[in-house]
């Protein structure tokens, strides 16, 4: 095998990696339903006509703080992927450099290796790593909310 040979699967490495750096979108998808519960919540308790008890909007004032907290924690998770991410697209567009200095060398079988995992393995790792550990930060704090919402419903 040649250098060559490895250049489009590098290339589809970067892209993986910038692409999946810009695509972790947990918020959008994993956080948004947690964000209604509480809206459907609040907007029970910012009714004049009936107001859950008062006890009933001081957890509710503590979901949305512990809420808070798992957001700016999860998007200093994110940023760390992210790095990690770009550092590997960056890696592999130097690794493209080389490809395309020494295209007509053979390539060693270990540098083979090298580039496939390269190229293919530490985006998925990291997106599934991502979502797998914001799944599981966010459960109780879902399940809390469903929890709320069902509780102040029945006291109205």
């Amino acid at each position: 095998m040649k250098y060559v040979d490895f250049s489009s699967l590098v290339q589809l490495g970067v892209g993986l990696h910038l692409g999946t750096a810009a695509l972790q979108h947990y918020g959008e998808v994993g956080v948004a339903p947690v964000e209604r519960v509480i809206d459907r919540i609040r907007s029970l308790h910012t009714d004049e006509e009936k107001r859950p008890p008062k006890d009933l909007e001081e957890e509710l004032n503590k979901l949305e703080a512990d809420f808070e907290i798992f957001k700016i924690q999860l998007f200093s998770e994110f940023k760390k992927y992210w790095i990690a991410n770009t550092l590997v697209a960056v890696f592999l567009v130097a690794c493209l450099s080389l490809i395309s200095w020494k295209a007509d060398d053979t390539l060693p079988e270990w540098l083979s290796i090298v580039f496939w995992a390269l190229s293919v393995l530490p985006a998925p790792v990291t997106l599934v790593a991502l979502w797998v550990d914001a799944a599981n930060a966010i459960r109780p704090i879902r399940n809390r909310a469903d929890d709320l919402e069902a509780r102040t419903i029945a006291s109205l």
